[in-house]
């Protein structure tokens, strides 16, 4: 029962994350073009994802 009920958990998650509906953009900008980028998806009402990465390392 404990089994069941845990695949039908991971099915609901799973199916519920697939029909989220969320684009990620597809344009970067450096930290420095920040404040633009701000704007820009503020005007197109769109979101704006923000990943900190370290450019340096792969």
């Amino acid at each position: 029962m404990k089994v069941f009920l845990a695949t039908a958990a991971l099915f609901v998650c799973l199916f519920s994350v697939l029909s989220a509906d969320m684009k990620i953009p597809r344009s970067i900008h450096g930290m420095d073009e920040l404040d633009e980028a701000i704007v820009k998806a503020t005007k197109k009402e769109k979101p704006l994802v923000f990943v900190y990465t370290d450019p340096g390392t792969s």
